[in-house]
């Protein structure tokens, strides 16, 4: 069945353009036609009546062969203007949790001020950074289907995928940030430096986690 699917992928994309980007989409939708086809079967669908209900919902293909001689499948000027946006929110908040762990070193070093006021000035800078983080990744804009056919939903599932890996690779950013902050403010206040390397090695084992759990949820 899987064969079936390819060669009617092959026929309806025959006026697409031979790159790669065209070879991926068709991929992508190739899977997207089987997981579809799959839940069919599974809740007592024939093989036939399956792939015949599948192939009928694709809905408007030649929209997606134009988008990809016009290079503008996904919007992707829209999508360019989203992309600064985030990466000038996480450039400030990467900015801020650098910056906080300078805040803590000159309170403790240069200023001498209390351990404890130095650490909560870090946390506090290390929150308003955070809290930049999960706005950019709640205030992207989603996807919104124009019908129910196939086309549609994988126009859906491809933006929520691209978000998904955004959102990943914020949070496993904000880890390491984190951990080096946790890092250098251990070290100062308790002097451990021959030992506080420790806090890394925990830091790799949170990000396999993030890793893990995510790939759980798919």
């Amino acid at each position: 069945m899987y064969e079936k699917f390819r060669e009617r992928l092959e026929e309806l994309f025959k006026n697409a353009p031979e790159t790669h980007r065209a070879r991926e989409l068709k991929e992508e939708l190739l899977a997207n036609l089987m997981d579809k086809y799959n839940d069919l079967v599974s809740c007592g669908k024939s093989e036939e009546e399956a792939f015949n209900i599948t192939i009928s919902g694709i809905g408007d293909i030649d929209e997606l062969i134009r988008g990809l001689k016009e290079k503008d499948v996904f919007d992707y000027e829209q999508m360019k203007k989203n992309s600064k946006k985030s990466a000038l929110i996480l450039s400030i908040s990467i900015g801020l949790y650098i910056m906080s762990v300078v805040v803590l070193i000159l309170c403790n070093e240069v200023f001498k001020i209390d351990e404890n006021i130095a650490v909560c000035l870090m946390l506090t800078i290390d929150a308003v950074a955070t809290c930049l983080i999960v706005y950019n990744a709640v205030s992207r804009p989603k996807y919104i289907k124009a019908d129910d056919t196939i086309v549609e939903e994988f126009k859906e599932w491809k933006s929520a995928n691209n978000t998904e890996k955004q959102l990943i690779k914020s949070i496993k950013s904000i880890v390491w940030l984190v951990i080096t902050a946790i890092y250098f403010a251990v070290s100062f206040a308790f002097g451990i430096w021959g030992y506080s390397w420790i806090i890394f090695i925990i830091g790799s084992a949170i990000e396999k986690i993030i890793t893990l759990v995510f790939e759980l949820r798919k």
